[in-house]
């Protein structure tokens, strides 16, 4: 069931076409060999030269670590499942969920466990410290959205109230927030903020009709959030209102990063991995034919290097990563 989300999330519902790639972009590459690793489904780092990936297979979960040079695996508590997301605060505080309520904390030598008191499945985390770290997930297909404030010691669960997810979503898949506010976004369109006392959806027009995957930002008014399943769907808060687009020929997008404040950074399925335009709404695939796995996530270390990782959560669980440098 679990895997099946990943499964949704990274699958097309029928065949899309994406863009064509102009003459001059950014160069895509494999970033390293992946023949042996599972899906990749997250990326994050402190810096040009603290890079962690993070994925497995029903085996269990996996943590690649780059270090400036290479990529090497990392050591990992016994029973660690397949891990989805990750965020930190400096290579001696790093934090990483996934499934089966699996939380681990990396304080710069070795990784360990964090009981969060759920077995439900963990999709994003963000935070603005590491007292003030927030956690999104659930099961796609029964219960409710799940929401989790941890602050260094104690994980808070929060409610969505039925009146602010009128779709009916089961599950939220990303987190991100700036200046002390909270977005997250989830099944059938949902995009959620936190006021500071409760969780109010906001509308994002009609074209936030299939769910929205991932998103990011850099400033309270520079926000785009990506998803869609057959077609993709790139909705951009410019601090007042959320606007959704459906781009012709795009396929469905689970990843986006933003350095540049108009500019944000996008991946889906197929091996799309390229960028969105925000000002023009101009879609430009960047890396047409490096690879045909899904793409889950993208992070950029703002000095002209971004990591993009992908996989299927279906055997035999390839992974795939990839490496953006700018011209």
């Amino acid at each position: 069931m679990a895997l099946a989300a990943f499964v949704l999330t990274g699958c097309p519902e029928e065949t899309e076409t994406n863009p064509p790639p102009p003459d001059e972009e950014p160069k895509w590459e494999e970033a390293f060999d992946t023949s042996d690793a599972g899906s990749l489904s997250g990326v994050w780092g402190s810096g040009p030269d603290d890079v962690f990936i993070v994925g497995g297979s029903d085996d269990g979960g996996e943590i690649y670590h780059y270090d400036g040079t290479s990529w090497s695996p990392m050591t990992l508590p016994a029973g660690t499942p397949l891990m989805v997301w990750s965020y930190g605060f400096g290579p001696s505080d790093v934090y990483s969920v996934g499934l089966e309520g699996a939380m681990l904390h990396y304080d710069g030598s070795s990784w360990s466990a964090i009981d969060t008191g759920t077995t439900e499945q963990l999709w994003g985390i963000f935070g603005f410290s590491p007292s003030d770290l927030w956690i999104v997930g659930g099961d796609p297909f029964t219960d409710d959205p799940l929401i989790l404030h941890y602050d260094g010691s104690t994980f808070t669960p929060h409610v969505v109230e039925a009146s602010e997810n009128l779709q009916g979503a089961k599950s939220l898949f990303k987190v991100w927030g700036i200046d002390g506010t909270v977005y997250a976004v989830g099944q059938k369109g949902l995009i959620l903020r936190f006021d500071g006392s409760a969780w109010k959806a906001m509308p994002a027009g009609a074209k936030a009709d299939q769910d929205f995957v991932s998103l990011w930002g850099t400033r309270a008014d520079h926000i785009v959030a990506v998803g869609g399943r057959g077609n993709g769907r790139i909705a951009t808060f410019d601090g007042q209102s959320w606007t959704t687009v459906a781009p012709n020929a795009l396929g469905g997008l689970n990843a986006v990063h933003m350095v540049e404040d108009d500019v944000a950074v996008i991946g889906g399925i197929l091996g799309f991995a390229g960028r969105f335009e925000v000002g023009s709404g101009e879609v430009v695939n960047e890396a047409d034919g490096l690879t045909r796995v899904d793409i889950h996530a993208i992070w950029g270390d703002g000095q002209g290097t971004h990591w993009a990782v992908g996989g299927s959560f279906i055997s035999p669980h390839q992974g795939v990563a990839l490496k953006r440098t700018a011209p």
